[in-house]
């Protein structure tokens, strides 16, 4: 069988694989699992590309400028098309930060690098945040690119010491085992890593490379062809059946889809009522340009705010065919007359090209061309981040702000009142302390506090060693320099006001050290102000309002209320609201005496940043509520007893 010979099943194959990412995509009904399509691709695309190195390294005709030229050719043009199709439509809608995140994806995305970069970016690829990215779905091209630069240097390396390759199908077992068995312990470990690395991915691309070597020149009798499709498609559709978002993927799980190709492609039946027809042969064709076209502009429908429903998504749906087709027409196409160019010409575009965008992308990432807002939206989008000491706030943010370092600094910043007669207070906490930091400094003026701020990441009040995020980072090692802080130094303060994400303390069952800090507390005689998390979102919440400012739009609130982190987080606050009224030295500060019912820190900005921290103008804002409140008079006479 030549190299170039047409395949009904494996274009039908291709498209049945974009049908179920797109439908799982668009959230349709009974494709929760539909992101096994990128399973079936990969198999197709391992067993083209096995089938493709192997011919010609058999006639030792291998040449990896000409391998590299057709990969460029067939997936680059489509790619740089939709990349500057979305740059050009991002300067009139995406507001400066989506602007500077589109960017960088945009960078990582044409050097074939953006896995890599949503695995570092990820908390959960299923995730809603997560998904809040236009070039998401390019991390299945970075893998196939990484495994195009890759797989045939590792054969033609092979082909040195069996110029017949006969027994390449031993080093592809070889890898295929070893590479299923690190994505089985990667899943496990780190599921993240395991759904976008190449190197959990690779046993799927060398399925197809066994299913070339082992079967590409057997022919199966009819019976058996229509046998081997119909376990192929069964395993397929049992795949949907069975996994959702929450299975662990790709792990041995995709060994059913991947099973179910590999079945496909042995059966090689091309005039099958599955794949042959012309609509299915027509979408296969142009499966990788509506891969393409269809996540930007799902991610469209949602940054318009627009509703999905039956007709939004109908829509939608036909706009992403209709934009694949349409690339594939014109834009693929254009990989005709490439190929008649010299060869020397193609690199040169390919290479100027991405010299051209890559710094072009790296000048948009320095601030998303802020200079596009306009000056009164400039002004509120400055207002929604984050209080840290970059801003001049308090909260020692070790994370994040590389330029930080484990050390007594973190112990060094004040707020409030600078009068000789204010009584000392200590704020102390996680990054929910940190972010109250604006509210005390307004709060502490008028209750004439001296406060000293402690607060860093994940670091929530307790005196032992728990902890809610990663112990192998920087916060943790000043984590532990603030407790030991406090645990010599509490006797020093008359007021100490403690706050923490009490979410992730009681969801991680760690709310004990901070009971024992309380007992610690009343044998010392202080006084202790707990102040409540802000109402918990499952969204980023800034990020949806600064692009309703810039795009004029207006935006309630109420249809994100509901979400299963504010359900979680009611069950954490009844856990710690029990806690504190053990402690009568105890004043607890609740939702209600914070925030708004409405949860807007103004008509037109929420407390809420990213949908659990408050922003420097929420906590203003917070305080402005709380004095207006009957707990800011409980308060005052708590502190002056």
């Amino acid at each position: 069988m030549s190299i170039n010979k047409f395949r009904n099943d494996i274009n039908g194959l291709r498209a049945y694989a974009v049908i179920l990412v797109v439908l799982f995509h668009f959230q349709i009904f009974g494709f929760s699992a539909g992101y096994l399509g990128v399973d079936i691709f990969f198999v197709i695309s391992g067993y083209l590309m096995t089938k493709i190195i192997i011919k010609e390294l058999k006639k030792q005709q291998f040449s990896f400028t000409d391998f590299y030229l057709a990969r460029i050719v067939r997936i680059f043009p489509a790619l740089l098309f939709l990349i500057l199709f979305l740059t050009i439509l991002g300067w009139f809608i995406f507001i400066p930060e989506d602007f500077k995140n589109f960017a960088k994806d945009a960078r990582y995305s044409l050097t074939f690098l953006s896995n890599d970069l949503y695995y570092r970016q990820a908390g959960d690829y299923f995730a809603a945040d997560t998904h809040d990215k236009a070039l998401l779905h390019t991390w299945s091209l970075s893998v196939e690119w990484q495994f195009y630069l890759l797989f045939p240097l590792l054969l033609f390396i092979y082909s040195k010491f069996d110029k017949q390759l006969k027994y390449i199908g031993i080093l592809l077992g070889a890898i295929f085992i070893a590479s299923l068995s690190f994505s089985i312990l990667m899943t496990a470990k780190d599921t993240m890593y395991g759904f976008f690395k190449l190197t959990t991915r690779m046993w799927e691309l060398i399925a197809g490379g066994l299913v070339y070597y082992y079967f590409d020149h057997k022919r199966l009798t009819a019976p058996l062809q229509k046998l081997s499709e119909g376990i192929g498609f069964s395993f397929i559709l049992l795949s949907l059946v069975l996994y959702n978002p929450n299975t662990a993927w790709p792990s041995y799980f995709a060994l059913l889809p991947v099973a179910g190709t590999i079945f496909i492609l042995i059966a090689n039946r091309q005039d099958s009522i599955f794949t042959q027809t012309k609509i299915i042969q027509n979408i296969g064709s142009a499966s990788y340009s509506i891969y393409l076209w269809h996540w930007p502009v799902f991610f469209l429908l949602n940054y318009f705010f627009i509703k999905l429903n039956f007709w939004s998504l109908s829509i939608s749906l036909i706009l992403s065919f209709l934009l694949g087709w349409l690339s594939y027409k014109y834009i693929e196409s254009s990989r005709k007359p490439l190929q008649k160019l010299n060869k020397r010409y193609i690199y040169f575009l390919f290479a100027f090209t991405l010299l051209l965008l890559y710094p072009t992308y790296k000048h948009i990432e320095k601030n998303g061309l802020v200079s596009r807002a306009k000056s009164n939206t400039s002004s509120d989008l400055d207002k929604m981040q984050m209080p840290s000491v970059e801003n001049g706030w308090c909260f020692y943010n070790i994370k994040d702000n590389h330029s930080l370092h484990v050390s007594p600094q973190g112990f060094e910043c004040s707020l409030a009142s600078k009068q000789k007669n204010a009584k000392s207070a200590l704020l102390f906490g996680d990054s929910f302390a940190g972010h109250n930091s604006p509210f005390w400094d307004q709060i502490g003026k008028k209750l004439n506090l001296n406060i000293q701020a402690i607060t860093t990441n994940w670091c929530y009040p307790s005196l032992n060693k728990e902890f809610t995020g990663d112990k192998q980072s920087t916060a943790y090692q000043q984590c532990l320099l603030n407790r030991e802080y406090l645990s010599k130094h509490i006797d020093q303060y008359d007021v100490l006001i403690f706050a923490g994400r009490w979410s992730d303390i009681v969801k991680q069952n760690q709310q004990q050290g901070f009971a024992n800090l309380l007992q610690i507390t009343d044998k010392n005689n202080k006084k202790v102000i707990v102040m409540s998390e802000p109402y918990a979102f499952n969204k980023n919440i800034s990020l949806l309002f600064k692009r309703a400012m810039w795009l004029d739009r207006d935006l309630s609130l109420q249809s994100y209320m509901n979400n299963p982190k504010a359900t979680e987080q009611k069950r954490a606050t009844k856990i710690i609201n029990e806690i504190v009224s053990k402690h009568p030295n105890t004043i607890l500060l609740t939702q209600q005496d914070l925030f708004k019912s409405d949860q807007m820190a103004t008509n037109k900005i929420p407390y809420s940043l990213d949908g659990r921290h408050i922003s420097i103008i929420g906590s203003l804002a917070s305080a402005q509520y709380f004095e207006q409140q009957a707990k800011y008079v409980t308060l005052k006479q708590f502190i002056s007893e």
